[in-house]
This record gives structure tokens, sequence and C-alpha cells, in this order.
């Protein structure tokens, strides 16, 4: 996993990096006539209407969003319980009108708003459901058939193992100009940091109905694009979540040919501009067989992370808000804060905020106690903590102080410079030592960061609306911040930051918004 294989990673890493000199040079705009649609859209396919009274997650929503959900074992499931994972993870709770057009909000956050992920579903006959390889489309609430018949020994050939004894698995995928649009060649990036949010609902939505859900992320990229039908160098497979996994299989099943499919969907915008390092990068990172999938998930050594210990340290708290909301009202509730309020939140909250966020995922590379990222905080306003800038050590589960720190305009300047993050209570910074994961997961293993680092922001946002605050994704100057936490992170590179604190609005919650049987509107 050395030499060139590594090159083309870390090469899109520095090219796409912020400073304030790429964004004050930066002559991109937006041209608004030319924003890309909202809904991926097919022409002349038969669809099945999902139900509207599927079930609600409503167990304690941060023991969902942890994983202390115990597995209820081998669980059918049914149409109804599709529907309320899809809609708990990518459907719409807001709707809104800009001018003449309506703009959609959606369980998960997404960079810019702009929705880059879809999900497809790739399934054995359940209740209610035939088999088939579908695709979801959260604004009618339905899915479109592009495949007949049981696929998951598809899977199972392109290395998700899993599959071929599990009811469901849903493929996540990016639509690369939907983020590119705004984001340029970054948007690499927004792939998996927007795949891994939509991941957090999933698992905290699957633990909530008692049954195992596992994220896998190698596997044979061709395979699965080939089966989804995706149009190259257009869309791409990120990631596949394997739901209800029966540990005791019954029967075998034939793997069989993937024709071709004639499909065709609309256009996402009129033009599309083309960033070749993103191809490029995804491409160099690609696994080309079963073999290198197991191989791959099998790079990462089982030995726990070492880290430095800083003094003062201060052990995270017990909660001090239980029980906690149920989950489908958290997730109802949860969006992006526009505006934080400058109070201060509790040593405790934060403390519930760092648990529920920092435990182990259920990712096919993984073993037990590892991880990628790790993380690193600014905190300006929290009680019975002093303002300045941290790190989580796992091992001792408490925060670690780096230096004193009372101008909250640092944590806002890292962010690009945005006021917001200077008005949060705490800014969080997901770290990896990114040359340690290309060592041991070559080119994959950005994409692995990158997504960790995703549901792990996806938990942080979770977890702040269950406590009673708020959240918001920032992206920020990338040096910077490894100079700001430096010596500490001297060798390690931010994925992905996000704030949290007491917004300074009183936001109403999203709902189950009613079905739409028109065709989308596009802007």
């Amino acid at each position: 996993m050395a030499g060139k294989e590594l090159s083309s990673a870390m090469t899109y890493h520095e090219a796409t990096k912020h400073s304030e000199v790429s964004i004050g040079t930066s002559a991109h705009y937006l041209d608004w006539d030319n924003k890309p649609a909202q809904f991926k859209e097919y022409k002349n396919l038969a669809s099945v209407a999902l139900p509207r009274n599927f079930p609600r997650p409503e167990k304690n929503s941060i023991k969902a969003i942890e994983g202390e959900t115990k597995d209820a074992g081998v669980k059918q499931i049914d149409i109804g319980l599709l529907s309320e994972l899809l809609f708990f993870s990518a459907g719409l709770t807001r709707k809104m009108r800009f001018g003449k057009e309506f703009h959609y909000m959606r369980a998960a956050s997404a960079t810019g708003a702009l929705y880059p992920i879809e999900l497809y579903v790739i399934c054995g006959r359940i209740p209610d459901l035939e088999a088939g390889v579908y695709h979801f489309n959260p604004l009618h609430f339905s899915l479109a058939k592009l495949r007949e018949g049981d696929y998951r020994a598809s899977l199972d050939y392109a290395g998700s193992s899993d599959s071929l004894s599990a009811p469901l698995t849903l493929a996540f995928t990016s639509l690369a100009w939907r983020n590119a649009w705004k984001y340029e060649a970054r948007s690499y990036r927004h792939w998996f940091w927007d795949s891994g949010v939509i991941a957090a609902n999933l698992l905290a939505t699957s633990n909530s109905a008692g049954f195992s859900t596992k994220v896998v992320l190698g596997f044979v990229d061709s395979e699965i694009d080939q089966l989804l039908g995706l149009e190259a160098k257009k869309e791409a497979t990120v990631a596949l979540a394997v739901v209800g996994i029966d540990r005791n299989p019954k029967d075998l099943r034939l793997r069989q040919p993937i024709p071709s499919l004639a499909i065709e969907s609309n256009p996402l915008s009129s033009d599309e501009v083309d960033y070749p390092i993103i191809w490029e990068t995804n491409e160099a990172s690609a696994l080309e067989s079963k073999s290198k999938t197991d191989s791959w998930k099998t790079s990462v050594a089982p030995s726990k992370r070492t880290v430095p210990s800083t003094t003062p340290a201060f052990p995270l708290r017990d909660s001090e808000r239980d029980p906690f909301p149920h989950l489908d009202e958290v997730i109802l509730l949860r969006g992006s804060t526009r505006k934080f309020a400058r109070e201060p939140i509790s040593f405790d909250r934060l403390s519930t905020i760092i648990r529920a966020s920092a435990t182990d995922i259920p990712l096919d590379f993984f073993p037990d106690n590892k991880a990628l990222i790790d993380f690193y905080f600014i905190a300006n306003d929290v009680q019975g903590l002093p303002a300045g800038s941290y790190f989580y050590n796992v091992d001792k589960n408490s925060v670690e102080q780096l230096k004193l720190h009372r101008n909250r305009s640092m944590s806002g300047y890292l962010c690009l410079g945005q006021s917001l993050f200077g008005d949060a209570s705490v800014v969080f910074f997901l770290m990896t030592n990114l040359t340690s994961a290309l060592k041991s997961l070559g080119n994959r293993g950005y994409r692995a960061a990158q997504f960790e680092a995703g549901v792990r922001a996806g938990k942080i946002y979770l977890s702040s609306y269950a406590v009673g605050i708020g959240a918001s994704g920032s992206t920020f100057f990338d040096d910077a911040v490894t100079e700001f936490f430096s010596p500490h992170a001297k060798e390690k590179s931010p994925m992905i930051a996000v704030g949290v604190g007491v917004p300074g609005y009183k936001a109403r919650p999203g709902k189950v918004l009613p079905q739409i049987t028109t065709r989308a509107q596009t802007f």
C-alpha cells in the first residue's frame, strides 16, 4: 500500500486545502440559473409507493446514538420498517418557499443543503416488497424499480458477504455535480461527510428498532456501480449498509448476471463542470476484486491507539438529564443552527455529546476499539471547563487541556472566518493522522477517514439536539487548524468541523411531509 498508490489521495488532499490565499484568489461564483435539481428523477420507470404510517424510532435517543440498544436477534423487516429507516435517514422533514420555488430539508444534514447523496435498496423479498434493486425518491416517498429479482449474491461477489443473508442492503451514492456546483474539487471530501451523517441517522434508527446494521466501505466499486446503473464519472457508490444481518443463513443463492440497464434520468442542470481530480482520486482508491476487499478490510491493526497525555485533564461527567427525548423527536427537531446565542453549555452536556459521538462504529474494516478519528475542540464557553483547546483521550475518558485561550475569534477564524463558529460554545475539529491511514489502508484510507469523520459529525449533531442545544457543520483552513492544535496534533489533518451551542432562536420541529405526487421542481 505504498509508493505510487498513496500519491493520489495525498495529492488530492493537498490540492484542495483551504487557506486565506486560496479563498481570497478564487474566481468561483454560484450560477443560480444552473443550480442542480434537488432530486434524481428517472424517466418511465415503475415505482412502489412507500407507506406513510411507518413505525417511529421511539427509544432513548442517546442510547440509540451510542449504539447501546441490544440486537433483538433475527427480526423480520417489512416495508414499514424499511420506510422508517429511509425516512429518518434521508426523508423530507421541512418545506420552504424561495421565490417561486420550493426547497426541501431532510432528516440528515448536508453541506450547503445540496443533498448529493442518493440511496438505493437491494433486497430479497420482504413483506409487501418484491426482491429487486430500487432507487429511493424522497420527494414522492417511493422506490423506483431498477431491477427485478434477488441480487444479494452479487453484493457478496462484490465484497459485502453479510448482504447474502441479510434481508436488505442500502447503497449510498454521490451525484458529484450536485455538490461540486458550489464546492468545486473539494466537494469529493463532502461525498463522505454527507453520506456519513446519513449513516449516523441510519445506525441510530436501526438501533432503536432493535436490529443490526453494518456499514461496508470495502467493496468492488465497478460491480456495485453496474448493479445500480450509475453513469460513469457522474455518480459513484460511496458506502453500503447491511441491514438486519442473519448470523445463521439458511440457504445459499447463486449470483446472476448483471445486464446493463437501459434507463434514463433527468439532467441535474443544463451544464456541468468537470473536475478530473475528483474522478482520478476516486478511481485510484477503487478495489477490483473480492479478494482485494477481503485483504483491505484486514489492513488496520487491531491494537488500540496510543496518544500522549497532557495535563490538566478533566474526566467526562455523567449525564445531567435522563431520560433523553425519543430518537424520532430529535431527528425531526435537528437542523443546522444558523445563529448561536453566545450562552454557556454545561460540561455535563458536552460530556454526553462526546461520549455518544466517540463510541465504536460498526464499519467493516474496524476491529473493536479502533478508530481513525481523534476529537479536538475549542471550548469558548463551557461551565466547569476553562476556555481553551482540548483533546479527548478515549482511553482515559477525559478531555485534556492543550492551552488556555479566551478569544472566541479563533474558532471563527479557523472555520473560514465565519462568526457563527466564534459564537458557538464549542467547536469540534475531527482529525486524523492521514499518513498513517494511507499507509495501512492505501488510497481508500482517505475515503475511510473522511467517512468516519462524517459519521461522528452526524452523531455530534444528533446528540447535541438530544441534550437540548444546536449544531452546525463547517469547513476550515486546513493547515491553520493543524498548527493551532500543535504540537499535539502536528501530524494530523482536520477532516470536518462541527460547532455546538445554544441556538439564538427557537426552531420549529420538522414533520413527516404529505405525499408529493407531482414531478419534482428544479431550480
